[in-house]
C-alpha cells in the first residue's frame, strides 16, 4: 500500500489470479470453491466492506506523509508473513480478523486480496448469471415485440 503524491489516492497493489492464490491455502480456496454462489457474492459484498473500512482509516491528505518514504512502498507486494492462515468457516470473520492482524502498511493490501479472491473465485457464476439474464431479457423483449405487431394489424 502506498500514497500518491497527489494526496488523491491510496493504492494496493493488484494481483492477477494465480498470484492470489499465493496468500491462501489451497485448503481455503477449496473451501471458497466449495460455497454456494450466493454465500460467496455476500461474502463478496462484506469484503467489499472490510476494504472500504481499513481504507477510511488512511487519510491521503495528512501532512506528515513523507512521499519520499511512500515512494520505496509504491508495486511492493507484502511480505510472505501476511499470508492468510487456513480458513474453512466463518470467512468473514476470519479474513477481517487477519487484515487487522496485518501492521498497516499492509492491512489495504490483505483486505484487497481477499476480496479480488472471491471475485475470481465468482467469476464464472457471475459470468453465466449474466448470460441467463440476457437470455431471458431477449425472450421477453421478443414476446414483448410479438404482441405489438399482433396489436396493431
Amino acid at each position: 500500500m502506498w500514497f500518491e503524491r497527489d494526496r488523491l489516492g491510496v493504492h494496493s497493489m493488484g494481483f492477477d489470479a494465480r498470484d492470489q492464490r499465493r496468500w491462501f491455502t489451497p485448503e481455503t480456496i477449496a473451501a471458497l470453491e466449495a460455497m454456494p454462489p450466493r454465500e460467496l457474492d455476500a461474502l463478496h459484498d462484506a469484503l467489499a466492506e472490510l476494504e472500504a473500512d481499513v481504507l477510511v482509516e488512511y487519510d491521503p491528505e495528512d501532512a506528515a506523509i513523507d512521499h519520499q518514504e511512500e515512494d520505496r512502498w509504491r508495486m511492493v507486494a507484502p511480505p510472505a508473513d501476511a499470508a492468510f492462515p487456513t480458513i474453512t468457516e466463518d470467512f468473514a470473520g476470519a479474513i477481517e480478523a487477519h487484515v487487522r492482524s496485518l501492521p498497516p502498511r499492509w492491512r489495504l493490501d490483505g483486505a484487497a486480496l481477499a476480496f479480488e479472491l472471491v471475485g475470481t473465485v465468482l467469476r464464472p457464476w457471475w459470468t453465466a448469471e449474466h448470460a441467463r439474464r440476457t437470455r431471458t431479457w431477449r425472450i421477453t423483449a421478443r414476446r414483448r415485440r410479438g404482441t405489438r405487431r399482433t396489436r396493431r394489424r
